[in-house]
């Protein structure tokens, strides 16, 4: 099964486009972050940051919103954890993902599982998504190295096989590296801005509020601790950051 490990999605001519952290099985939560902007799944887009799942006990409705036309999502590293459980049929790994959270898959049978790896499996590392004013944002889990060139990300994205994904360390730390949101007040400078790309956003890290480090937002808030879900409007945030 071919899957790309990028995904580029045009601008969306009618409604707004919103971002949202790390889900973890809270789509109730979600469901009243929408309400509360007046999202229309007529006109409007969402896109995740990955980790839809594991910590909350709403984490098999993660197919239903993947069926949904105006849900989309990256990988996080605990979808990575079940497309590993999955493909490499270890109990260590399975033991392993169920102390991470994934222990409300822990009475579903293998073929109820492999449901999930389908829908994990297809889901890209990354997403570029065009804004209405022409300019380009990325989304990525975790992290990208402290100076890169996104035109360079998406040339290992795009020339790596699926199954290769975590054997390429760039694309690893994509889905598990967390370091850069707790950099020094010193160390931070070594954060540069993404080049070829205006904006990039990401999950994983769980902040008290966002954190922007140059063109980088970190907005995960750590729903399964703090109930909180990041929920931005892309084009007014950036607009805000003027």
């Amino acid at each position: 099964m071919f899957c790309s490990l990028l995904k580029n999605i045009s601008k969306n001519t009618n409604g707004r486009d919103f971002i949202c952290s790390d889900i973890h099985g809270h789509f109730s939560i979600l469901e009243g972050y929408l309400a509360s902007v007046g999202f229309d799944p007529v006109r409007d887009r969402l896109f995740c940051l990955g980790d839809l799942i594991d910590r909350g006990d709403d984490s098999y409705r993660s197919l239903e919103f993947l069926a949904k036309p105006w849900f989309y999502s990256i990988q996080g590293n605990h979808e990575r954890m079940l497309i590993n459980v999955c493909e490499q049929q270890l109990d260590a790994l399975r033991f392993d993902w169920f102390s991470w959270g994934g222990d409300w898959a822990e009475d579903l049978t293998d073929d109820e599982l492999q449901v999930y790896y389908d829908a994990f499996y297809k889901l890209p590392v990354a997403i570029e998504l065009e804004l209405k004013g022409g300019n380009s944002v990325a989304l990525v889990h975790a992290e990208l190295p402290d100076a890169c060139d996104w035109l360079d990300m998406k040339t290992q994205l795009t020339q790596t096989r699926a199954e290769d994904a975590e054997l390429n360390l760039v694309i690893s730390d994509m889905l598990w590296k967390k370091s850069q949101a707790y950099y020094s007040t010193i160390e931070v400078f070594q954060i540069e801005n993404v080049s070829n790309i205006h904006h990039v956003f990401h999950g994983h890290t769980v902040m008290d509020e966002f954190l922007t480090i140059g063109n980088r937002t970190f907005m995960d808030l750590g729903s399964y601790k703090t109930g909180e879900i990041g929920l931005i409007d892309v084009e007014r945030f950036l607009e805000s950051l003027k």
